[in-house]
């Protein structure tokens, strides 16, 4: 995979409407593999960055595949945050207030807390942000429902979808929403058994409309769009072993 390919021509991300099926890829990433002895840890390691540089594009930062690749100590500032935060709650823990913080402190650098003041909403204006005393309670609310059982029965990215949705509904922080909310959606995806979704620039519009769908309690298309999203890695995976990146 040439390092000057950014994530969205990395993964054809303005479309994805890949021609191989799910189970061609994953035969085709199964036969790589082998081929090549590939690191998992490698391999896993490229789809985070992936998925943090997809996050990043929508937070409105523009880096490049090597400045995200690069473990360099001069990396930018955002992208070691990024990371950080990937890094900042454990796989096996609930989403809850604690690791909402958690990924924020990381995120920005500073734990300060939740918004403590009124805010707009820059689209969905019917739907205003919860007010800052409401925000805690709204937040509890969200956990007790992803830790009843019901919540088992959704498929993971239909969890993904309602975490997201709830979380940019709540905007709970002063800024850093929308990749915290990314970050708890993944979470939620990969406890269920999915792979980590890989959402990017050019996803905006299918994603601000499917939030627009999701507060209107219309949650499918955003379900739809993590499905896709979290079928990414494959090709993610595929073409970082068939350069031998992942070697």
């Amino acid at each position: 995979m040439p390092g000057s390919r950014d994530i969205q021509s990395f993964c054809v991300v303005n479309s994805l409407r890949l021609g191989a099926n799910l189970a061609s890829k994953r035969r085709r990433l199964t036969e790589l593999r082998e081929k090549a002895a590939a690191d998992e840890t490698r391999l896993l390691e490229i789809v985070r960055d992936a998925q943090a540089l997809g996050s990043l594009e929508l937070a409105g930062f523009a880096f490049r595949w090597e400045e995200v690749r690069s473990r360099a100590t001069a990396a930018p500032i955002e992208v070691a945050r990024m990371r950080s935060a990937q890094r900042a709650v454990p796989s096996d823990a609930p989403i809850g207030l604690d690791s909402l913080l958690a990924w924020h402190g990381a995120l920005v650098g500073a734990a300060d807390g939740l918004r403590q003041t009124e805010r707009a909403r820059a689209r969905n204006e019917d739907l205003p942000p919860a007010p800052p005393d409401r925000i805690l309670g709204r937040l509890r609310i969200l956990a007790d429902w992803l830790a009843a059982s019901s919540a088992g029965e959704l498929q993971a990215a239909q969890t993904g979808a309602l975490v997201l949705a709830r979380v940019i509904e709540i905007l709970p922080f002063q800024d850093g929403n929308g990749r915290v909310a990314r970050l708890a959606a993944s979470h939620a995806m990969e406890r269920a058994g999915a792979l980590p979704p890989i959402l990017a620039g050019g996803d905006r519009p299918t994603l601000e409309a499917a939030l627009s769908a999701a507060f209107r309690l219309d949650t499918e298309p955003l379900a739809a769009l993590l499905q896709e999203a979290s079928e990414r890695p494959l090709d993610v995976m595929i073409q970082s072993l068939e350069s031998g990146e992942a070697s």
